[in-house]
């Protein structure tokens, strides 16, 4: 049932996105050279997933030919489930809006941190990849307690170094916290000041809690309200979001466990059951998560549970409150 990632990449190549197959191929190169294991995700078809590759490392990565064509709906899902999964979210991208996107630096798309190939080899050789670009603007990555040592060492209070740099002293206070970094021309006169030793490296994870993970808490409290299936995990006691464009239906979290659900849709769909399941088992092998595919209409054939080995459990739909409910007690 699994498949080498070379036939991965040749089925990418045949919906057409020759492109987008080239980055996927590039990007899992720049893996293997850092020694980190992956997984080429291959559901749904065609290049309207939201989820390309997963990682050891804990990092999601989302292919675009150009990140700014990527849907919001795939945006979504990718935010969802890096929160979910409690991982990094990266787009992989060589443009943006058909610019050509700057080795070391990283873009933004949707508070999804975006970079090309190079950048991200820069990123995991342990580089100085600081310059990134939130909410209009571009942001140095600082690191604060470097700021305060050499700050102390100067004699120098937070207002007197405000008063320098033409900001205010909560301003200053928050780079020494590295809850706020600052803009490129603050950066450079911080430089002038303390040296390069103040500049740090982005880091993936920290963006996405920073930027995306407060995001999704706002919309799942939208959607549980909105959706029945939710809005009861959620009584058990299991933060969970249902997904559009991946594989898993439901991906959920309680304190340390995290679980994802394949939901049969009908009793005529093994085939498209069992790729769902065989690609969520690549994604919880990567981030690590329980999965159970839930049957909604009949057992599938032996077979097909064979296929799929035993790192998954079958559950029928009418047991799954309880099964959740053990879950929580664990």
């Amino acid at each position: 049932m699994r498949e080498t990632k070379d036939r991965a990449m040749r089925r990418i190549s045949s919906s057409g996105d020759v492109e987008a197959a080239a980055i996927v191929k590039k990007t899992l190169s720049i893996l293997k050279k850092h020694g980190i294991e992956a997984d080429v995700i291959e559901y749904p078809h065609g290049d309207k997933r939201s989820v390309d590759i997963v990682t050891s490392k804990r990092i999601i990565i989302k292919i675009g030919r150009d990140a700014s064509r990527i849907s919001r709906e795939e945006i979504e899902d990718l935010k969802l489930v890096s929160k979910i999964l409690d991982s990094a979210a990266v787009i992989i991208s060589e443009s943006y809006f058909d610019e050509e996107l700057e080795p070391g630096v990283v873009m933004d798309r949707s508070d999804i941190s975006v970079m090309n190939p190079e950048t991200l080899d820069l990123y995991l050789s342990n580089e100085r990849v600081a310059i990134y670009y939130k909410k209009g603007r571009f942001f140095v990555k600082i690191d604060g307690t470097v700021l305060h040592r050499k700050r102390m060492e100067m004699v120098l209070s937070m207002g007197e170094l405000a008063e320098m740099l033409g900001i205010s002293r909560k301003a200053v206070y928050e780079y020494e916290r590295e809850t706020m970094d600052p803009s490129i021309e603050i950066a450079q006169k911080l430089v002038e000041i303390f040296g390069e030793e103040i500049v740090s490296r982005v880091d993936l994870r920290e963006l996405t809690e920073r930027y995306v993970y407060n995001y999704v808490n706002r919309i799942l409290r939208t959607r549980v309200r909105e959706d029945p299936v939710l809005r009861r995990i959620h009584e058990i006691g299991i933060e969970a979001a249902r997904l559009r464009r991946t594989a898993p239906d439901i991906v959920g979290k309680v304190e340390d466990l995290r679980t994802a659900l394949v939901i049969q849709r009908s009793h005529k769909d093994d085939n498209e059951m069992i790729e769902r399941i065989a690609n969520t088992m690549k994604i919880c092998a990567k981030l690590g998560c329980e999965i159970y595919a839930v049957l909604t209409s009949k057992d599938m054939d032996r077979e097909a549970k064979k296929e799929l080995g035993d790192n998954i459990t079958f559950v029928k739909k009418e047991t799954l409150e309880d099964l959740l409910k053990s879950l929580v007690r664990r």
